[in-house]
């Protein structure tokens, strides 16, 4: 979800920490990817820890600590998810 001017900043987040965390979650989807491209480590097994990370950040909203933060990353998560049971669906090559 993009971030209009300044919103970030006065939400307490600089541009740097947005940009920080966008490249941290990039990158870590694409290794979960490689790892199941490679049959490293089955998808499901990727997608449950992410679903575990998703129900935590739900447990965080419902308990007041920062909701719409919360709500939003367990969005982004489940974007993530949903891109790993994507990987996991091809066939090996």
């Amino acid at each position: 979800m993009p971030v209009a001017e300044g919103e970030a900043e006065r939400d307490g987040m600089t541009r740097e920490h947005a940009a920080a965390g966008q490249a941290a979650l990039m990158l870590v989807e694409s290794l979960m990817l490689a790892l199941i491209e490679r049959g490293t480590i089955p998808a499901v097994e990727l997608i449950d820890a992410v679903e575990t990370v998703i129900e935590t950040k739900r447990r965080i909203a419902a308990d007041g600590h920062e909701p719409e933060t919360a709500r939003l990353a367990a969005g982004m998560l489940a974007t993530i998810a949903n891109s790993l049971a994507a990987a996991g669906t091809g066939t090996p090559d």
